[in-house]
C-alpha cells in the first residue's frame, strides 16, 4: 500500500511528468535553497521552540526567542543559499524573520488561548470509507499523510495552525477552498472522538494576520472522493505527459523535460552558436515560411473573390490563363443551424420530434476518444468499446512566436 501525501497529489496535478521524475524515477537533482525557504525554516523552528517550552511551563522572553532565531540562522547559513533579488541581502531577510517573530509574540502573549497537542505533528488520513466502487486492479487502502505545524485544543474545538512567511496575503475565498489543511482536519476528526469542530488557521506572519476557515462534513466527504479519484489516476497512469504552466519556469527538471530540454541546451550559447543550432535553424525557417504561407493564403482568397466577380461580370464559367484554366462552379446549397447558432436547440427539438435525430445526429468522436483514453468512462462500458479502439500516431506542428 502506497502512502500518499498532499505534495505527491499536488505534484501529479501540476505535471504528471514532474511526478514521474520525482516519485517514480526518483531522479536526484541538486536544488539550491532559496533565502525565502531558509527564512521560513528558521521562523518555524523558533515558533516550535516557543510552544515546546510552554509545555514545560517555560515562557521564553521575546529576547530569548530572537537570540535562538539568530543562533539558528548563523549556524545553518551557507554561501550557496540563493538570493534572487539583487536589491536585498542576507541581513534584510534576517531582520524580516525577527519582525515576524516579534509581531507574533506580541499578538498572542501570554499564549493561553488554547492547549497545544502537537508540534510538527504527523497525521494519517484514511480515505477508504468513501470507496465503494473498487474494481479489479484497484489497490486496497487509500491513505494520505502530512504534518501539522501546530495542533491545539479548547472546549471541544481543535485548531490546525499553519505558519506562512510569504509576502502575499490570499483572499478569504482562497483559504476557504484550500485542500491541504482541510485534509488534515479529516485526520483530526478520525483521531479524537471528542472533536466537535475543527478550525483551520493560517498565520500570515508578514502581515501579523490570521485567516480562519471551516469545512462541513459534507464538504470533507466530497474532498475525500476527489482525492481518491486523483489517487486512482496516479495508480493507473501509464503515460506521464508534461503539463505546461507558468510554474515550469521554476521546475528543477527542465533539462530532462521534452518541452524545455532544447531550450536549456541553447539558452546559454553565444549568438553565433545559437543560430547555428539545427533546431533553432529549422524552427526559424519554419516560422518564416508560415508567415509567407499566411500571406499567400490571404492573396489566394483575394484572387478567388476576383475570379468569381470576373466570371459573373463576363457570364463565363471557364477562365483561361497562359498555362492554366480555372473552372467556376457555383451552387446554392441548403444549410441548417450550427451548434453555435441561437436556433440550434429549436432545430434539434424538431429533429427529435420528427424522429430524425437518431439518423442524422453526429457522434462527437474526439470527445469520446479523449474520455476513453483518460479512463473517464465506467469500466463496464469500456470493455465493449475496447474492441473498436486502436492506437494511431498523429503528427502536427503548432507555431507561435516567442
Amino acid at each position: 500500500m502506497i502512502i500518499h501525501s498532499y505534495s505527491r497529489i499536488s505534484c501529479f496535478e501540476q505535471c504528471p511528468l514532474k511526478f514521474k521524475f520525482k516519485y517514480v524515477d526518483k531522479v536526484k537533482i541538486e536544488v539550491e535553497e532559496t533565502v525565502e525557504a531558509f527564512l521560513g525554516s528558521r521562523v518555524h523552528e523558533t515558533l516550535e521552540k516557543l510552544y515546546y517550552d510552554l509545555k514545560f511551563e517555560k515562557l521564553n522572553s521575546i529576547r530569548e526567542l530572537i537570540n535562538y532565531y539568530n543562533s539558528e540562522w548563523e549556524k545553518n547559513w551557507n554561501d550557496n543559499i540563493l538570493i534572487v533579488r539583487d536589491e536585498y541581502d542576507k541581513e534584510n531577510f534576517r531582520r524580516m524573520g525577527e519582525k515576524f517573530i516579534t509581531d507574533y509574540y506580541n499578538h498572542y502573549k501570554p499564549f493561553d488561548q488554547d492547549k497545544t497537542i502537537g508540534l510538527e505533528m504527523k497525521v494519517v488520513i484514511k480515505l477508504d470509507d468513501v470507496v465503494d466502487d473498487k474494481k479489479e486492479g484497484d489497490k486496497a487502502g487509500y491513505v494520505l499523510q502530512g504534518f501539522i505545524d501546530r495542533l491545539s485544543f479548547k472546549d471541544g474545538v481543535y485548531e490546525i495552525h499553519d505558519y506562512k512567511t510569504a509576502n502575499t496575503l490570499p483572499a478569504q475565498n482562497e483559504v476557504d477552498h484550500d485542500r491541504q489543511l482541510a485534509l488534515y482536519s479529516i485526520a483530526v476528526k478520525q483521531m479524537f472522538r471528542d472533536c466537535e469542530e475543527v478550525v483551520l488557521v493560517w498565520h500570515y506572519l508578514a502581515f501579523d494576520k490570521e485567516l480562519r476557515s471551516k469545512r462541513t462534513d459534507e464538504e470533507l466527504s466530497e474532498l475525500k472522493k476527489e482525492v481518491v479519484k486523483i489517487i486512482k489516476q496516479i495508480e493507473r497512469c501509464k503515460e506521464y505527459k508534461p503539463r505546461e504552466s507558468p510554474l515550469c519556469d521554476w521546475c528543477v527538471y527542465r533539462e530532462l523535460c521534452p518541452r524545455f530540454k532544447h531550450l536549456v541546451g541553447v539558452e546559454e550559447k553565444k549568438p553565433k552558436e545559437f543560430l547555428a543550432d539545427d533546431g533553432v535553424r529549422l524552427v526559424n525557417e519554419y516560422a518564416n515560411l508560415k508567415v509567407k504561407e499566411k500571406e499567400i493564403a490571404e492573396r489566394l482568397g483575394e484572387i478567388k473573390d476576383n475570379i468569381f466577380a470576373f466570371a459573373e461580370q463576363k457570364v463565363v464559367d471557364k477562365i483561361y490563363g497562359s498555362d492554366a484554366v480555372v473552372s467556376v462552379w457555383k451552387k446554392e446549397c441548403v444549410k441548417f443551424p450550427s451548434k453555435s447558432s441561437e436556433d440550434y436547440e429549436k432545430f434539434v427539438d424538431v429533429l427529435k420530434r420528427e424522429s430524425l435525430w437518431d439518423e442524422f445526429s453526429t457522434l462527437d468522436k474526439f470527445k469520446l476518444e479523449r474520455a476513453f483514453e483518460n479512463v473517464e468512462i465506467e469500466h463496464r462500458k469500456m470493455i465493449p468499446l475496447s474492441k473498436f479502439a486502436h492506437k494511431e500516431l498523429i503528427k502536427r506542428l503548432y507555431l507561435r512566436r516567442r
